[in-house]
């Protein structure tokens, strides 16, 4: 099922007001903390969304999400090496949702532009619930910096040859 242009101007505005209410929840809880870290991010993202609803740099929304998604990825990795910034739940889970987002909104581009396909099929349902799924994951991130799948633990392990045991 893909999700039509009324529903989804309805699901963007509702993930652009989740990263609002995500950015003033971080700022209202902040305000006295040293770790401003979750409070950064959440701006960063935040802007981007915002952004991303009206300058347009591209005539077609999945090409002009992708150069934002790409843009904001590029801010975040920026500012995590300038201030030396380093990796936490929230950069874990907005890097590897934005890198998913893009790859999704990209295939969806080449499928229905260049591929110029106007019929249905499971890569249209799998961006429709895909990226509004991250989406939300992403927002739950920042209000909560909870490792909810694991992700971080898992980009976090060591596998150098001192603490892998042998089995022979």
């Amino acid at each position: 099922m893909y999700i039509d242009a009324f529903l989804g101007d309805l699901l963007g505005a509702f993930i652009e007001w989740g990263f609002l209410m995500a950015f003033l929840f971080n700022l209202a809880i902040n305000i006295n903390k040293t770790d401003s870290r979750v409070l950064v991010l959440s701006f960063i993202m935040m802007v981007s969304y915002f952004i991303s609803g009206f300058v347009k740099l591209s005539i077609y929304s999945y090409l002009n999400w992708l150069y934002f998604d790409l843009l904001t990825i590029f801010v975040i990795l920026a500012w995590m090496y300038f201030a030396k910034v380093a990796n936490f739940y929230g950069t874990t889970y907005i890097l590897f949702g934005l890198t998913l987002n893009s790859i999704l909104m990209l295939s969806i581009y080449i499928d229905i532009f260049i591929y110029e396909n106007k019929s249905e099929w499971f890569l249209w349902t799998l961006y429709s619930f895909g990226v509004n799924t991250i989406d939300v994951i992403m927002i739950l991130v920042l209000l909560f910096n909870k490792d909810y799948l694991k992700l971080h633990r898992l980009v976090s392990m060591d596998f150098s040859k001192e603490k892998v045991k042998s089995f022979g």
